[in-house]
């Protein structure tokens, strides 16, 4: 689509819905932006009408889509509001960011989605092509609007980009050279209403790939797996637990490559700066990508084992007084939390609790047994949490009415030897802007208690 001149509606003015507007208004756009805000919380108010964009402020009324030619809608923003519905009406394109910003791409792009993992495994990736020698821009669900940075990749380099189930719900013509999906487990079922929609969404990251680009798929999860029949692209399979005829799997504790009969070494599964089988997960899907983008294996291990995560994914912070503390705030589901608590050897004084994403706590309290000593509870779902921790056994459990005095709690209640765990299982947004800022408070906490 020709953006000179259109009249485009931009709903929701967080990181990409701002990145979106300065693109389209750079472009030549007629551009309106919405969002519930008022204009006291948005810091780019002034910024965005210097430009020339229109801001509607406070609602969504319906008169926005009047002569409106496109609507670009942020992931926040959810895709059954009443507006979208007339706009379906009237055939008004609706696009997500992530879409927008593939219009513009000039670099092969290689999209990374799954319920767990998405930005350890895009961060991986960069790192493996970026210590090959290739040119990389990351981007996407990991914090940087793709539209921001396409201009940045040729195409000779690569755009490694995060894609959420918010950001696929919209696309069009989106298409990577590359797709990885992880793993997918039940999340967001508040968003997406049923676990089928949410596994839809993200499933159409294949959609508009053709037999020219490849599919990066976990042959150990049965949803992943069972998305072969529907993909017209090459499949490259990996696994922990099978040996397969063409793919990268784990065999006698060494990660190796299997293609045309011929198996190559990589380096053992103990030598990866990650630990945790979720972590070997991650590893593996980074290592298909560096296998089909024809990174040398040498570089490839060396990256694999100097890498040691990114901040608030099972990330160390401290040790006080032979208590060990892990910020794991990016564990936003019960699923990612449970492989945190299972990749600990230490005894474990969990913090965990926040906003209700309508998630089923069951199997994440049955992995406590003889690993979760004691449980500190906070937030929104922490009434929800402790009803099914003490219908599964588990009664060792005390709430606290801020993040400050559950890690007080915490490190009270724990011995010498013990870790002190921040892995939610929930959403930050019922007391805290992002899982980032989760983090980084409960660090500056641990910290206080060191000083």
């Amino acid at each position: 689509m020709e953006l000179k001149g259109k009249n485009v509606l931009i709903l929701g003015l967080a990181r990409s819905g701002v990145a979106a507007a300065v693109e389209l208004a750079n472009l030549g756009a007629k551009v309106t932006a919405s969002d519930l805000k008022t204009r006291d919380n948005l810091k780019d108010a002034d910024r965005l009408e210097l430009m020339g964009v229109k801001l509607v402020l406070g609602e969504h009324p319906h008169t926005l889509l009047n002569e409106c030619d496109l609507i670009v809608l942020s992931p926040g923003v959810p895709s059954d509001l009443e507006l979208l519905y007339e706009a379906r009406k009237r055939d008004i394109p609706i696009i997500s960011e992530l879409e927008l910003g593939f219009w513009f791409a000039k670099a092969p792009i290689i999209a990374v989605t799954g319920t767990n993992g998405k930005t350890t495994t895009t961060t991986l990736i960069g790192e493996i092509l970026k210590n090959n020698g290739n040119n990389i821009t990351l981007a996407g669900n990991i914090g940087i609007p793709l539209i921001k940075e396409v201009e940045k990749a040729d195409s000779k380099d690569y755009l490694v980009v995060e894609v959420s189930s918010f950001q696929l719900e919209n696309i069009m013509h989106f298409r990577p050279k590359i797709s990885v999906i992880l793993n997918i487990t039940e999340d967001h079922l508040n968003r997406h209403k049923t676990f089928e929609n949410y596994i839809e969404a993200k499933a159409r990251i294949f959609e508009n790939q053709t037999e020219e680009d490849y599919t990066v798929l976990n042959y150990d999860d049965p949803i992943v797996k069972s998305f072969v029949n529907r993909i017209k692209s090459k499949i490259f399979f990996f696994s922990q637990k099978e040996e397969l005829p063409r793919g990268i799997y784990v065999k006698n504790g060494v990660i190796v490559i299997r293609e045309n009969g011929k198996i190559y070494p990589l380096l053992k599964a103990e030598e990866l700066g990650i630990k945790g089988s979720h972590n070997l997960e991650n590893a593996l899907a980074a290592a298909c990508v560096g296998w089909i983008c024809k990174v040398n294996l040498n570089n490839m291990a060396e990256t694999l084992k100097d890498f040691h995560g990114v901040e608030h994914r099972l990330e160390f912070v401290t040790e006080i007084n032979n208590v060990k503390f892990f910020n794991d705030s990016k564990a936003t589901n019960p699923y990612a939390a449970q492989k945190s608590i299972e990749a600990l050897k230490e005894p474990i004084v969990l913090i965990a609790g926040g906003y209700d994403k309508n998630s089923d706590y069951t199997n994440f309290v049955k992995t406590f047994n003889g690993k979760v000593k004691k449980l500190i509870l906070i937030g929104d779902t922490a009434p929800i949490i402790e009803e099914t921790a003490k219908e599964n056994g588990f009664l060792d459990i005390q709430k606290a009415t801020s993040l400050q005095q559950a890690v007080k709690l915490a490190y009270d209640a724990a011995k010498p030897g013990d870790a002190v765990l921040l892995s939610p299982a929930c959403a930050s947004w019922d007391m805290f802007e992002s899982f980032e800022e989760r983090g980084r408070l409960f660090k500056e906490m641990v910290y206080s208690l060191k000083d």
